[in-house]
């Protein structure tokens, strides 16, 4: 079956992302390089309400960068966008035209909305999602998206600012969570969750089934397989897969309160936890298990597609696929 090689450009809050992928005409999306970069832009805009610049000249390096391993993978296709580190910062216009001649292309930055559809679309091709309505969560640096509906439609999306980097440079938190700087998230989960409430008010069942997506629920389904199951055997290598992987409430919680008390170090050496994502786990896992509360969600379904992968499929008109 013919397929066109995507080169998926995903300027985030927290990382910039590059995806290949070649896209088949039935929605599969084989995978063909992946790089990041961690910049962390979303702590730096929530602290001083731009982006320095030193961050600016590493932005511009990665950019670089990512744009010759696209050259090099022969990508047909390229897809660029940017999410709510640079929507909201006031110097963003100004960095976004630096790297769109880099690119030598146009990025698109995502409204919230539109971020919130993209992440669903991926989500609902990445696990099954039938004819009852789902709500589906992605958690990122700079803000969470969310979305209500079915396989064959999307009725509702929000975009709240409850990103893990944004978080961080609101609050200044330490790296380990006092029990102030919990409550601190809480509040804030809270308070800024209310148009995904409403969302559900309007539409109850979709509580019944949760998928959610990004960085942080795969490493927090990550360590739940390497604290609940056994090690791999002797020779394995590479990630484990956690697509469809199920966190129940009560697990969030119980990782929520660990992750919150265990200095850099201690997190570092508990099983599964990845480098990249360590500093900023205990605050994604405070926000995921204060929704759970908040929302009364009975857990979570993890969805390794999100954004970058329902942006292909909607650039190309490809049907959802669960892979």
């Amino acid at each position: 079956m013919p397929t066109v090689r995507v080169a998926v450009f995903d300027l985030g809050s927290s990382s910039f992302h590059l995806m290949v992928v070649d896209a088949s005409r039935d929605g599969r999306l084989d995978p063909v390089l992946r790089r990041r970069s961690f910049l962390h832009l979303g702590t730096e805009v929530a602290r001083t309400g731009g982006v320095p610049g030193d961050r600016s000249a590493l932005a511009v390096r990665t950019v670089r960068r990512l744009h010759a391993a696209a050259e090099d993978a022969g990508a047909d296709v390229v897809v660029a966008m940017a999410t709510a580190a640079l929507r909201d910062a006031d110097n963003g216009d100004r960095l976004l035209a630096r790297l769109e001649r880099i690119l030598g292309s146009s990025i698109n930055l995502l409204s919230g909305e539109e971020e919130a559809r993209l992440c669903f679309l991926g989500q609902r091709a990445g696990v099954w999602v039938g004819d009852v309505p789902v709500l589906g969560l992605d958690l990122g640096g700079g803000s969470l998206e969310a979305g209500i509906g079915t396989v064959d439609d999307v009725a509702s999306v929000a975009s709240v600012a409850l990103g893990t980097a944004r978080i961080r440079g609101e609050l200044d938190t330490g790296d380990r969570l006092s029990a102030g700087e919990r409550q601190a998230i809480r509040d804030l989960a809270v308070e800024r969750s209310a148009p995904i409430a409403a969302m559900l008010g309007t539409c109850p069942r979709a509580a019944d089934r949760v998928i959610a997506s990004g960085g942080t629920v795969r490493a927090l389904a990550r360590l739940a397989m390497g604290i609940h199951r056994p090690p791999p055997r002797s020779g394995s290598s590479g990630t484990p897969s956690v697509n469809q992987v199920e966190l129940p409430a009560g697990q969030i919680h119980e990782l929520a309160d660990r992750l919150s008390t265990l200095d850099l170090d201690a997190r570092m050496a508990l099983p599964g936890i990845q480098a990249r994502r360590a500093p900023l786990l205990p605050i994604g896992a405070v926000v995921f298990s204060t929704l759970v509360e908040h929302l009364g969600l009975r857990g979570l379904v993890v969805s390794e597609w999100g954004l970058r992968e329902g942006a292909v499929l909607d650039s190309l008109s490809l049907p959802a696929f669960a892979h």
